[in-house]
């Protein structure tokens, strides 16, 4: 019995002392591994190696936003590397620079043709980045916080960025648009409201920007709720900022973009504690007008003849129009299906096919666009009226649009808030060359937003901060 305990013993010491060799073996392994990465627009490329230690061994490529990740077969000779992978179509070839932090050259893949990209050595994989982007230490006071919605019952998950050395100053409550999304903002990378928050605390203006609900540190259902419940939620924000010692709610305003420029003509047409609104390619005209002006100029930017373009636009609306005639509670989908038969069957096959209606084509969209028209988001947006609203509105008010917007077309929108605005001070802006993401853009399409750099557009920037400030009383 003792001779076993001993025996016992003496292998559990060998296997203490050889799970140490194994900790050490693996955290030398982990230490020597590297990351190097670049970055091409909207896209990241991730090399993870030891490229000095493992010269010809497979290395691994990530491309995160395009969910890849594959093995490369890697060479290096002098300060040249290369690296491909045939099967999916990858290859790089580039040079380190002189103290070998970096690595420049041009990468080749489907979606990033011979690009030219910097491959910089780093500890941790790094988010996307923008110029724009601001870096640490930030001139101004960041807090991150979370708070109870009284009515709601939710929980809020928001930062409040805060001029520094200030009591007092204007406060602009940031709202997104049309989506679930991260209190910044985030689209492809770009962090639309966290440059707009830095721009304006540079300038003596505070802001506080909230995850959207069921999203970050907010609580709620996002797919059960209407742009009514999101008002509900802005209401929600300016209560918690007046009761709040610390934070100085005098001079309360909204700035809102796209669906979020309809949620703030919605809260300031009922909450006199909004001091000043701004609608940044805000909807003003009715929701069933939104349906027909968007899509049209969406089917024009991919360059349609102008045929295919009014047909396609004709059985849009026939279906728009179902779905604004259904009431509360009932499917569209039914009425729906009878209306795209009737409307079929007096069109030709040419025309079909060239509205991608052809060969069974027909249930593929009634499946997709009938689940959208019967959310409850979908419903309320599509009958909202801007007469119910804009004309209870007598604060200051700034709308603005790029004229090369194709998701809420300038004209048509900014002509309506002018119409039913009954304020006295009234700015409307036309931007020239900017998209709806307020880029300076070539195409202008959807699809170009990802290949901009651009995070939003300074004249923008300067605009707003400069009329808010012309507008707040000391």
């Amino acid at each position: 019995m003792k001779t076993l305990i001993k025996k016992n013993k003496k292998e559990n010491l060998n296997l203490l002392v050889f799970l140490s060799f194994l900790m050490m073996m693996t955290s030398q392994f982990s230490f020597s591994q590297t990351i190097w990465q670049g970055q091409h627009h909207s896209y990241r490329v991730i090399l993870s190696g030891d490229l000095s230690k493992y010269k010809t061994d497979s290395l691994s490529v990530k491309i995160p936003e395009l969910e890849i990740d594959k093995k490369v077969v890697t060479t290096v000779k002098g300060d040249s590397i290369s690296f491909k992978n045939e099967m999916y179509g990858f290859s790089f070839k580039g040079k380190y620079n002189e103290d070998k932090s970096a690595i420049s050259g041009i990468f080749n893949y489907y979606s990033i043709p011979n690009t030219a990209v910097v491959l910089k050595k780093e500890k941790e994989i790094q988010p996307l980045y923008f110029s724009q982007h601001p870096k640490k230490p930030y001139p101004y006071q960041v807090i991150d916080m979370t708070f109870l919605g009284k009515k709601t019952k939710l929980t809020y998950g928001g930062t409040l960025t805060i001029p520094q050395g200030k009591k007092k100053y204007p406060l602009a409550i940031l709202i997104s648009g049309t989506g679930q999304h991260d209190r910044n903002y985030t689209y492809m990378g770009r962090e639309f409201f966290t440059v707009l928050a830095d721009y304006l605390a540079k300038n003596g203006i505070a802001s506080l920007r909230v995850d959207d609900r069921g999203f970050g540190k907010t609580t709620g259902d996002f797919q059960d709720a209407t742009t009514g419940d999101f008002a509900d939620d802005i209401e929600e924000q300016i209560a918690y900022l007046k009761t709040d010692k610390n934070i100085d709610a005098s001079h309360i305003g909204l700035i809102g973009h796209s669906e979020g420029g309809m949620i703030a003509s919605i809260v300031s047409s009922a909450n006199k504690d909004v001091k000043f609104m701004i609608s940044l390619s805000g909807v003003g005209v009715s929701g069933l007008e939104m349906l027909n002006l968007q899509n049209t100029a969406i089917l024009k930017s991919y360059n349609f003849s102008d045929k295919v373009v009014a047909k396609q636009m004709e059985m849009y609306n026939i279906m728009f129009k179902v779905v604004y005639d259904t009431k509360d509670g009932e499917s569209a989908q039914p009425a729906m299906e009878v209306k795209l038969k009737e409307w079929m069957q007096k069109q030709d096959s040419t025309t079909l096919k060239e509205i991608h209606l052809w060969d069974g084509r027909d249930k593929d969209f009634l499946y997709r666009y009938g689940k959208d028209a019967d959310r409850k988001w979908y419903r309320y947006s599509i009958h909202y009226k801007p007469e119910n609203y804009l004309p209870k509105i007598t604060i200051p008010v700034m709308v603005a649009n790029g004229d090369k917007d194709i998701s809420v077309p300038y004209e048509e929108n900014i002509n309506s808030f002018k119409k039913y605005l009954k304020t006295k001070d009234l700015t409307a802006k036309i931007y020239p060359g900017l998209n709806h993401m307020y880029q300076h853009c070539k195409t202008c399409t959807q699809s170009e937003v990802k290949e901009l750099d651009e995070v939003f557009a300074p004249e923008v920037l300067d605009d707003i901060s400069k009329w808010i400030l012309a507008r707040y009383k000391k």
